[in-house]
């Protein structure tokens, strides 16, 4: 056998739910590592290779451990870490790519803590999911991480024996992370019964599966790294207990491969030695690693919506604390948190199918899904306080917020000085009001927004007034008479980071609108629907004549699916049973028989024009209940088109799901997908093995041929399917090479956690965008302004200003960018290079004036100075890479 040496790393797998109450489990986390450290103590005295080690996995925990601990334990914990007895990852916790690229630096908090007290953790882990996020991999190399451990796990995930393998993961800059693609975090314990006393068995084991390891070929090297969890309990178990006796057993009988306890930053290390003794280069991946089980956020879809919503809000509030002078971002804190519990993996229990009506399945499924319902409210509440803060600085006189509990006559009060005199007799009403308006965003962009009702001081009082508005998210609207002004809109032009006091504007009648039964019109395209399946059947863009719309490949088609055989049950997708002591035997179906059917009946309601524009809504019904309205509208004043869905849901148990489909045009099909800070062709940028058939996208994805390209932001949905509809072939390799994009809306498929059914009204929205030729430029300040919305505050009688940008970034390409409060002081600036070039950017602050300006990592330890000169900064931002930048004002 070519393995010579096992190198025990002993953890436990981070679980937040599925084998216990989240909130009870933070508390038993505690309670693990104290258990660790004693044992780690009481086994100092055995020899080296057989004493006990533990590896605290994510930093989350074992942050939340150190803000808790006393002095003493804190103590113990250092002493134990500097002997190399313990051992500390430096993920937070285990990822979905739902995590965007601002909040997974604002979950850094907790490495930050651990390195203020001592931990300088350098190997990261995720274990379970089958994949992270490309942008991840440079943000760990410029935390001083250098090297990432997957374990995987092959239930609804890759293959076994894909599995073991060493690569070089290429980070968007260039840079490699050094990477081993481990067994699954059970294996120890399930297929090789470490510490069971049968050492027969495992000696068997071991001989059965790297003798096919050695077949395959994929791993030649001497020294392995072994996980082992606690046998009784995987997931969220305490220390195993046992293991040192039989690695003194092992190793005394003289049995290969030798077995040896180690931290994971010791058997990463004893690993990376043996790759180099090698002398042979590992080979290089580079790009995305698509993660298999990111299908599952479509399983609670609505709370899937609102976490997105608020995730964007984020960077927003960010933004307002930075430049706000009583800016606080503890709020902030909280808001980023519950977001992040929801981007984590878990979802429910381990019975949530089997058990859906269980008081165990139903906490753990309303905890799941509350951190989406807290993390929405919390940042809709952050990011009023900090607008108001802002619009306070910024307006003359009053804003909303500031009158408590007025009157409510449904307008707005005039704030009355001696002589005053009501307007015509009436309280100035909100369309004589002046607005704070700021975009939140580093791309110019062009605000269009409704004048919405003044709520005088009424609920939602922790609700930016033009944000209760189905503009800001369909649903949104509380009341009936909350409607918009149907003669105003607020209208103004902002640079990147721009802020102005406007008065709202008239309606003005829009050029070249006509309608009929099934089609709307504008200046910019004409619109016609399918009334057999809901879909748009023409797209023509009328400056250049161009069809963007497919025969072939359907536009905005809504489709619903189930198992061919119903009554397969979960089973027709995932196979059984399994024998998780072969663990080679956990593989899929290779094919799996669907039914697929648009809705069964279609309704067209006709057309209308509103102030955003001209639109035209059709009702959806299918055979089993379920119903959706779709809603296609060409905005009067700005790009593309805006399609807005809401599908009305039954609770159906048995598997399901909905896609939206768009396709194009043309053939020689071509995807783009904006992964986070990165956009990616998934046929040549995913790392070999990813998940091929959804990937998870933050703002668009787009599909080009060789008759144009169609970009489509997708707001709330985050799971697409190149190429079409990919479930068929269990997530391996790819079916057809069709000119479509499948968005996942939702599904209940899955076998083990996630909700059995779901229920009510789920929005999703996308916009599309027809280009000759795909732009990524345009893509991505396409989806930038049509998925984050603009920061609006109503401001009593202020005169206007015209727009100034807080930020300003020149460089000669785009550059990406992000403001955020600096932790201690100041504020960070990130900006992203998209080229594969190297670019130099100048940096000011119009406003405020920079007073100091260094470059720092990500949770902001000092890396360098920046040259400074008149109050502008220059900074170099390496090719396809970050740079961060922190500044104090002046």
């Amino acid at each position: 056998m070519t393995v010579k040496e096992f190198l025990i790393i002993n953890h436990t797998h981070t679980d937040f739910g599925f084998t216990d109450y989240p909130d009870t489990l933070l508390r038993h986390h505690n309670a693990i590592i104290d258990d660790a450290l004693n044992l780690v103590e009481e086994e100092q005295d055995r020899p080296e290779d057989s004493r006990f080690r533990w590896t605290c996995e994510v930093s989350y925990i074992t942050a939340n451990w150190f803000r808790q601990a006393s002095d003493k334990q804190k103590d113990r914990f250092r002493d134990l870490y500097k002997k190399g007895l313990l051992g500390v990852g430096a993920m937070p916790v285990h990822w979905t790519p739902l995590i965007s690229p601002a909040n997974a630096i604002r979950s850094l908090k907790n490495l930050h803590l651990l390195k203020s007290e001592g931990i300088d953790a350098k190997v990261a882990i995720q274990c379970d999911v089958n994949g992270l996020g490309w942008f991840w991999a440079d943000l760990l190399l410029d935390m001083g991480v250098d090297s990432f451990l997957m374990a995987s796990n092959p239930h609804r995930g890759m293959r076994f024996n894909d599995m073991q393998r060493v690569f070089n993961w290429q980070a968007p800059s260039g840079r490699d992370l050094f990477t081993l693609h481990g067994w699954h975090y059970s294996v120890g314990v399930n297929t090789f019964f470490f510490g069971d006393n049968d050492i027969e068995r495992t000696q068997t084991t071991i001989d059965r599966v790297l003798g096919e390891l050695d077949k395959r070929g994929q791993y030649p090297y001497p020294v392995a790294l072994m996980p082992i969890t606690n046998q009784a309990a995987p997931d969220n178990g305490f220390p195993t207990r046992g293991v040192s006796d039989f690695i003194e057993r092992w190793n005394a009988e003289g049995r290969t491969p030798k077995l040896r306890y180690a931290t994971v930053e010791q058997a990463m290390d004893g690993v990376r030695k043996a790759v180099a003794a090698s002398g042979e280069k590992p080979p290089t991946y580079r790009g995305d690693w698509s993660d298999f089980w990111v299908d599952g956020v479509g399983s609670t879809a609505y709370e899937t919506v609102l976490a997105r919503s608020a995730e964007r809000l984020l960077p927003v509030t960010d933004l307002l604390a930075a430049f706000a002078q009583t800016g606080d971002d503890r709020l902030l804190d909280k808001a980023a948190d519950e977001i992040q519990l929801y981007d984590e993996h878990t979802w429910g229990a381990f019975c949530s199918v089997t058990h859906p009506d269980s008081p165990f399945t139903r906490i753990q499924l309303n905890w799941k899904t509350g951190r989406a319902h807290n993390g929405f409210a919390l940042a809709q509440e952050a990011v009023r306080k900090e607008a108001q803060k802002r619009a306070r600085e910024v307006v003359d006189g009053k804003i909303e917020g500031d009158f408590r509990l007025r009157r409510i006559d449904r307008v707005g009060d005039k704030v009355a000085k001696p002589g005053d005199k009501p307007l015509n007799g009436l309280p100035l009403i909100p369309e004589e009001q002046s607005y704070y308006v700021l975009n939140p965003s580093s791309v110019a962009r062009s605000v269009r927004w409704p004048v919405v009702h003044d709520h005088a001081g009424s609920s939602p009082q922790t609700l930016l007034d033009a944000y209760v508005t189905d503009r800001f998210l369909p649903g949104m609207t509380v009341r009936n008479s909350d409607q918009p002004s149907a003669s105003h809109i607020i209208a103004v032009d902002l640079p990147p980071f721009g802020e102005a006091v406007v008065k709202p504007v008239p309606v003005k009648p829009a050029k070249d609108i006509a309608m009929g039964e099934s089609w709307i019109e504008n200046a910019n395209y004409r619109l016609e629907v399918d009334v057999r399946d809901g879909s748009i059947r023409s797209l023509v863009e009328k400056s250049s004549g161009r069809e963007c719309a497919s025969p072939t490949q359907p536009l905005g088609q809504l489709v619903y699916e189930t198992l061919e055989k119903a009554g397969l049950e979960r089973y027709g997708t995932f196979g059984g049973g399994y024998d998780w002591s072969h663990m080679e035997t956990v593989v899929w179906p290779k094919h799996t028989a669907y039914a697929r059917r648009t809705a069964d009946q279609v309704k067209v309601r006709g057309a209308r024009q509103t102030s955003m524009g001209i639109e035209i809504t059709l009702d959806l019904g299918w055979y089993h209940g379920d119903k959706a309205t779709i809603t296609y509208r060409l905005p009067h004043d700005g790009p593309g088109v805006e399609v807005e869905s809401v599908i009305h849901k039954q609770p159906i148990e048995t598997p399901e799901s909905f896609y939206m489909s768009f396709g194009a045009p043309g053939e020689k099909a071509r995807i783009s997908l904006d992964v986070g800070d990165r956009i990616i062709d998934p046929v040549k940028e995913q790392v070999l093995y990813s998940c091929e058939a959804w990937i998870a996208v933050q703002g668009f994805a787009a599909v080009e041929t060789d008759a144009g390209a169609l970009v489509v932001a997708s707001p709330d949905i985050p799971v697409v399917q190149p190429f079409g509809i990919q479930t068929s072939n269990a997530g391996s390799g790819r079916e057809g090479d069709a000119a479509s994009l499948a968005f996942w809306v939702l599904n209940n498929h899955w076998d083990v956690n996630f909700a059995a059914s779901q229920t009510g009204r789920i929005p999703a929205r996308f916009r599309l965008l027809p280009q000759p030729k795909f732009d990524a430029a345009a893509a991505r300040a396409f989806a930038e302004t049509t998925g984050t919305p603009p920061v609006i505050v109503r401001a009593y009688e202020s005169a206007t200003k015209s727009a100034n940008p807080l930020v300003k970034v020149d460089a000669p390409v785009e550059l990406g960018a992000r403001v955020r409060k600096g932790w201690n002081e100041g504020l960070v600036l990130t900006l992203v290079n998209h080229s594969d070039k190297a670019v130099d950017a100048k940096v000011s602050l119009p406003q405020h004036g920079i007073a100091s300006a260094k470059l720092v990592d990500p949770i902001e330890q000092p890396k360098g100075d920046v040259p400074l000169s008149g109050g502008v900064a220059s900074v170099t931002v390496p090719a396809g890479s970050a740079s961060f930048v922190h500044l104090t004002l002046s």
